[in-house]
């Protein structure tokens, strides 16, 4: 009886604990992802030019005569995880993950400045459902389940089973943003941030560098 009474107890403490943890996880998350998303915007206004992805698990974008180097590049896009060492921001997610990011090669050429294919008709090839029509690049905590997501030591974790995770990690254009959900037949607990091409214009032109 007495065993059973401290198990009712200790399961009282630590569920809302957990949750408590959890949370605050998310929370982290979401600053380090404004910042990414921040670094990245500073990035484009100095150089010209987006990020490539990295590939090699090194930190470096992957760059080959100014265009990034084919990273798991289908529907015109390329997909990597975050340069952090190029863009001097933090390694991993709350969770130990790597962060996956995404770009439209055509704004990460560095030959050709500043993003000169970047025209009210052309602001990215990406798109994210319940997000944004357009975008030139984005960025995806995998969340508590890391699934889909590549871990510290640069290994791929399992492929997510959850049908709008699974879109978050098959390498095409498409991404879902969706709310959080922690249910066994369709979990979600993907984190996001993207560019915005208004806001890239726009800081842009701040900048004094016009767009075409």
């Amino acid at each position: 009886m007495v065993l059973l009474v401290m198990g009712m107890l200790l399961g009282g403490i630590l569920g809302p604990l957990s949750i408590r943890q959890e949370v605050n996880k998310r929370q982290d998350a979401e600053i380090m992802l404004q910042t990414i998303h921040d670094t990245l915007m500073g990035f484009a206004i100095t150089h010209g030019y987006l990020p490539c992805p990295d590939a090699n698990g090194d930190g470096q974008e992957e760059r080959t005569n100014h265009r990034c180097h084919p990273i798991k590049d289908h529907h015109e896009i390329a997909i990597g995880q975050l340069p952090y060492v190029t863009l001097g921001v933090g390694y991993l997610d709350p969770w130990n993950n790597r962060f996956t990011y995404t770009v439209d090669p055509d704004f990460a050429d560095s030959s050709q400045t500043p993003l000169p294919t970047f025209t009210s008709i052309n602001p990215g090839r990406i798109t994210v459902t319940h997000g944004i029509d357009h975008t030139p690049a984005l960025v995806i905590s995998h969340g508590t389940n890391g699934l889909g997501a590549v871990n510290a030591a640069n290994k791929p974790q399992w492929t997510p089973e959850s049908p709008s995770e699974r879109e978050n990690s098959d390498h095409n254009a498409l991404f879902i943003r969706d709310e959080y959900r922690d249910t066994p037949e369709n979990t979600f607990d993907d984190m996001m941030t993207w560019i915005s091409p208004p806001l890239l214009a726009l800081r842009m032109l701040q900048a004094g560098k016009p767009l075409p």
